[in-house]
This record gives structure tokens, C-alpha cells and sequence, in this order.
């Protein structure tokens, strides 16, 4: 099969095309669910993470926020590397991942924490992403993660519930 340059061309700007609409409509996930998913996705979800979800939906079933909560991690250095780079690897690599990984490989290995919050192009995702020891005056500290995906607007909701110590949110 032969093709013209012009089709060549053509082909190769499609390509393109998808490439930059993929990225720039890519949402976050948490163990595969992402927001505006349905209550069923989650219900329906095989993965070993999902004894460690928590969802929250809107009444037309759309999940509005992932949680993501593991204790009792080991508070070694691999396992802090790996968790660190997992969460780097999937999210981002930004500022504070260099951060942790130097405090990590630092003389002392002082590890304490990681946080960072990612936000989508659109700003209509907040990711924040925690890992903290769990026990810090302990001859054996365990480490924490969390990974909390929420939809922007759900976000707002709940600081303003929390500014003004109402009861219910309507969303």
C-alpha cells in the first residue's frame, strides 16, 4: 500500500490531533474510577484497591469524590521510594516528589511526609495526594497514604459547609 505525501501528511496531523485532545481532556483516576463515574462503576470495580475506597456521589449517581485511604504501610525506605514514585509517576512529577525522594535518600532518613495537591488544566479536579507516618513517637512508625479526588465544585461545597458548620450540602 502506497500513500501520497498529502496523505501522509494528513495522517499524521489526525494522529497529532488525538494525541493533544487525549491530553488535553486526561482526568485523574484513583485505582481506575474517575469522577462523573457511576455508582455502579465502583460497584462493579475489580481491583484490591477497592477495600480502600470511599466514594461520594451526587443524587444522579455520578461519583463526586474518591478517597483513597491505606494504614499500616511499613516505614521503610523502599516502601517510601515506592510510594513516592508511584504516585510521582501517575499524577506528576513536580516539586515536591524531588523533595521527599532527597529526604528519603537524605543521611538521617528522616522521612516524615509527602504532600502535593494537583489541580486539571480545567481546574475542575482537586488530587491531593498524602503520605504520612502514622505513629510519629513510635520505635515503629507505619506509614499512611491518602489520595483524595474530588470534583472542584464538590471541593467548594464542602470548605463552605465547613466555614459555616452546616449540616447538609446540597449539591
Amino acid at each position: 500500500m502506497y500513500m501520497t505525501t498529502n496523505q501522509a501528511k494528513s495522517g499524521f496531523l489526525l494522529a497529532i490531533l488525538a494525541l493533544s485532545l487525549s491530553q488535553g481532556t486526561m482526568a485523574f483516576d484513583v485505582a481506575g474510577l474517575r469522577l462523573n463515574d457511576s455508582v455502579d462503576d465502583f460497584q462493579n470495580l475489580v481491583s484490591p484497591a477497592k477495600e480502600y475506597l470511599t466514594i461520594t456521589h451526587d443524587r444522579e449517581g455520578k461519583i463526586v469524590r474518591i478517597f483513597y485511604q491505606q494504614e499500616g504501610l511499613p516505614n521503610d525506605l523502599k516502601t517510601q521510594t515506592k510510594l513516592v514514585n508511584r504516585i510521582c509517576d501517575k499524577y506528576g512529577r513536580v516539586t515536591s516528589c524531588s523533595l521527599a525522594l532527597s529526604e528519603i535518600n537524605s543521611r538521617d532518613r528522616n522521612f516524615l511526609r509527602f504532600f502535593h495537591l494537583y489541580r486539571d488544566e480545567g481546574e475542575n479536579q482537586e488530587l491531593r495526594a498524602r503520605i504520612r507516618r502514622t505513629k510519629i513517637i513510635s520505635l515503629t512508625p507505619e506509614l499512611t497514604v491518602e489520595i483524595d479526588l474530588v470534583n472542584s465544585t464538590y471541593a467548594k461545597k464542602l470548605r463552605d459547609q465547613k466555614s459555616t458548620a452546616s449540616d447538609l450540602i446540597d449539591f
